[in-house]
């Protein structure tokens, strides 16, 4: 029998599997089990398995990605309005999980940088993207003076960044959501 194996599913169910135990906490044997494939499967797809969690990561991305893109973009919301939306959403998103899962990017960053030399290059380029699109966003609203214009839109956007992703580890560490409301006040006093 021969069975056609969508690479999209596989990597949602590395997706999954990544944010909820961590890289090193995953198997390759656990991954193909839930994938619902073969080894020989698993294999013509992915060199290994930093290769598969490269491509989870980048998969991962991609989404988040597009969404921000989108998030972002809504011509019916001022820049700021759009940034606060899209934070609110991502919070909601960690409550409707129960706090188990963080982002995925910020994890692996956590877990491999130093350890995976492949994966340092990968997180960094990837941080560079959400960087990169939060940065436009409050570039669009400093134009209208929407936000403070004595810093760049990259601090603004690292700093907002580095705030989140501080408020995530301590959200999964503990499982409530104290710091993501904090969070979100100081991103506010941050901007004004």
């Amino acid at each position: 029998m021969n069975v056609k194996h969508d690479i999209k599913d596989i990597l949602d169910v590395g997706m999954r599997l990544f944010r909820l135990n961590g890289y090193h906490n995953t198997g390759t044997i656990e991954i193909i089990k839930e994938a619902g494939i073969s080894r020989g499967s698993f294999y013509n797809f992915f060199t290994d398995k930093e290769d598969f969690g490269i491509q989870v990561l980048q998969h991962y991305t991609r989404g988040a990605v597009d969404y921000m893109m989108r998030s972002l973009n809504d011509p019916n919301k001022s820049p700021l309005n759009c940034i606060v939306n899209m934070f609110d959403d991502f919070i909601d998103t960690y409550r409707t999980l129960n706090f188990k899962w963080g982002c995925l990017l910020a994890g692996f960053s956590l877990e491999l940088s130093r350890v995976e030399p492949n994966f340092e290059n990968h997180t960094h380029n990837e941080f560079e993207l959400y960087v990169g699109c939060l940065e436009k966003a409050l570039l669009r609203a400093q134009e209208i003076n929407e936000i403070r214009t004595d810093k760049s839109a990259r601090e603004l956007s690292i700093a907002i960044f580095s705030l989140y992703n501080g408020a995530l580890l301590m959200m999964k560490a503990g499982m409530l959501d104290e710091p993501l409301i904090i969070f979100q006040k100081n991103m506010m006093e941050l901007l004004k």
